[in-house]
């Protein structure tokens, strides 16, 4: 039997402005956000997010999911006190399975792989891709110059700076502008 993950620690993750998950920190020390946070994030129904974790990857993905990789949720109980789901069961997504979603649809939608009903994620996790790697880069620098930066403020502005050069070279963003 396996051994039931807890999430010791909890806060609000916001990496997209207005986007708002619940992140946990699990007693193993893994990363993980909840089912409907990473929904959220990717801006996917949670829908078809339960069918990729009960069922199979899209067929559209496949070539780009690493062999081996699990897309199954974990349930972890949670005990972090600031949590409002303390004493409760939640379904998550560890970091690991997000990156994992994030860089299987920007690399499909880069090769034209997606289905119409898949490039508005495919979209987002490109966004979400470029900004993730301009935030580590920013913040590894700070941090090895002696600064301590806030990562989610950092991720919000690079997330905002790469819709603005996407509609500079003419794109569509289904981002607003009021993000």
């Amino acid at each position: 039997m396996a051994v039931e993950r807890k999430a010791v620690y909890y806060g609000q993750v916001e990496l997209i402005p207005c986007i708002v998950c619940d992140g946990y920190v699990l007693d193993d020390d893994t990363a993980a956000v909840s089912f409907r946070g990473t929904a959220k994030l990717l801006s996917m129904h949670h829908g078809a997010l339960q069918n990729m974790a009960t069922k199979t990857i899209p067929k559209s993905l496949k070539p780009f999911w690493d062999k081996g990789s699990n897309m199954a949720t974990k349930t972890i109980m949670v005990v972090a006190k600031n949590s409002h789901y303390k004493g409760r069961n939640v379904e998550v997504f560890d970091s690991a399975t997000i990156e994992s979603l994030i860089r299987a649809y920007t690399f499909a939608f880069a090769s034209d792989k997606l289905r119409d009903t898949q490039k508005h994620i495919g979209k987002r996790c490109a966004m979400l891709s470029a900004s993730l790697v301009r935030t580590a880069l920013e913040v590894a620098i700070k941090q090895a110059c002696g600064l301590s930066p806030n990562i989610q403020q950092t991720a919000q502005k690079n997330y905002i700076d790469a819709v603005k050069l996407i509609k500079e070279f003419g794109f569509t963003c289904t981002a607003g502008d009021d993000i």
